[in-house]
């Protein structure tokens, strides 16, 4: 067996599933069918070829397909009856004509932004059927919280969307050239991400989230990582396949705040500090990609830095305290029974240190005592499996947080900017898509916005505590 016979079962689960009324999408019924060999999802499945050729269609498979189906979709199947539908071949169908929308048609403008080029290629067989079509101006659907939580991002497999990209060149009847098409597919590269990118509404892998005129963030993960992989705006000897590489020989505007704001001493960075390690990564920047734009130019960014480093230095201060009172209470696993007594004391412990209740960190700490067994991305995120916590953990845990709130802010003073925070911690990034931030504004100077976890993030907690919590969210958000 390979995945060309896997790719196949999915198509014949999903049109016998939904017989049933579980309609899935493609890359969800191919999740289902890494059952099959024994994996997890998708990606392992790819990452696994030995495991997938040794696999077989029986009763044993089909029986963990069952399995899987019943605990994602609350049905039950018979082993032998998934068996059945995945070895029996879909009738032919013939090629559907799409369902046309009303589409607002503009005066012919210049066009800039990514070429995407699909090839049909055939379900049964893996191959290309000889159909392809070629879209300008591709910019992809932000991902969700789902579509990271089991990605392996030594190898990405991803499910992309877009909307009105301008079709060049199809020979697939249905996409007429010069019209606007919207798509969907399953990405299934040999490329790393070894940097995430925020965006509004989630996260897509760093190349595929960049746009012409877009500001990129770099964390300080990021920054290392691309000073070591680009010399003169060519890749380095040695470095892997990465969808980083799409920043390479780009002229890409690069403002490295994050950098110097977050410092190298695991604390507040003095002006000094600011300054150097400003300096130095604008140099190592420039080293790296020469056709980089850095903004704003010059030292008046300075200023700038150290103003929000001003600004956030009380709140830090107390949040840190925050973290350092509840970081005993939280290393360990917190079983649902300690659930409603842990999260009343991490509210409780807010209000002591003066931190805001609906603030990035108290939520992250709800978060992290609410998914049990180590498997939070915010306790991660906070540095809470750490044995030995300390005031330097917690500092670059707040570090993380202030990021996001950063972009957030971003987010609501310019709101027509495209904005890319690249990181290299899947945990932020995760906590990112979890919270699902939305409605960003400033109204009397207070900033707004609404979080809408996913469940997920906050499991084990009743709808009323939950909507308790949540329940003021109209007010204005604090530092």
């Amino acid at each position: 067996m390979d995945t060309s016979n896997l790719k196949v079962f999915a198509q014949r689960l999903r049109e016998h599933l939904k017989q049933h009324r579980i309609s899935l999408q493609h890359g969800q019924a191919l999740d289902l069918v890494a059952a099959v060999p024994g994996l997890r999802n998708w990606p392992e499945v790819n990452a696994f070829p030995d495991r997938v050729a040794a696999a077989s269609c029986d009763d044993g498979a089909c029986q963990r397909l069952a399995s899987r189906i019943a605990d994602r979709y609350s049905k039950i199947f018979s082993a032998q009856d998934l068996q059945k539908a995945l070895e029996t071949p879909l009738p032919e169908k013939p090629r559907k004509t799409p369902a046309k929308r009303p589409t607002l048609i503009k005066e012919p403008e210049p066009l800039n932004g990514k070429v995407l080029k699909y090839v049909e290629v055939s379900e049964e067989t893996g191959r290309p059927t000889g159909c392809s079509a070629s879209f300008l101006g591709v910019e992809f659907q932000a991902l969700q919280y789902s579509d990271l939580i089991h990605q392996k991002l030594e190898k990405v497999a991803i499910p992309l969307r877009w909307n009105d990209a301008r079709v060049l060149e199809s020979t697939i009847p249905e996409i007429t050239v010069e019209k606007f098409a919207s798509g969907n597919a399953v990405l299934e590269s040999i490329y790393s991400s070894r940097t995430i990118g925020l965006v509004k509404g989630g996260w897509l892998p760093s190349g595929l989230a960049l746009q012409e005129g877009m500001v990129v963030m770099p964390d300080r993960c990021t920054i290392t990582e691309l000073i070591g992989r680009f010399l003169d705006g060519k890749k380095t000897e040695g470095a892997n396949d990465d969808f980083l590489d799409f920043f390479a020989d780009q002229h890409i505007r690069i403002n490295p705040l994050l950098f110097a704001l977050e410092g190298n001493l695991r604390k507040n960075p003095t002006p000094d500090v600011v300054e150097q390690q400003f300096e130095w990564a604008c140099a190592k920047i420039k080293a790296a990609l020469p056709k980089a734009e850095l903004v704003p130019a010059g030292k008046e960014s300075l200023r700038g830095i150290m103003g929000i480093i001003n600004d956030t230095q009380a709140g830090m201060a107390r949040k840190q305290e925050f973290l350092m009172r509840l970081a005993p209470k939280l290393h360990g696993n917190v079983g649902a029974r300690r659930l409603p007594a842990v999260w009343d004391d991490v509210l409780a412990v807010a209000d002591e240190c003066g931190v805001p209740r609906r603030s990035m960190v108290v939520l992250a700490a709800l978060s992290a005592a609410a998914i049990p067994n180590g498997k939070s991305p915010a306790k991660k995120l906070l540095k809470l499996t750490e044995p030995n916590y300390s005031t330097e953990l917690a500092y670059n845990a707040l570090a993380d947080l202030r990021s996001l709130e950063i972009l957030m802010y971003l987010f609501a003073l310019f709101p027509r900017e495209r904005l890319l925070l690249c990181t290299g911690d899947k945990d932020l990034a995760l906590f990112w898509a979890g919270i699902r931030a939305s409605g960003f504004a400033w109204q009397g100077g207070n900033f707004q916005c609404k979080f809408s976890p996913v469940d997920t993030l906050l499991p084990n907690v009743t709808p009323e505590r939950a909507a308790s919590y949540f329940r003021t969210e109209g007010e204005p958000r604090k530092p």
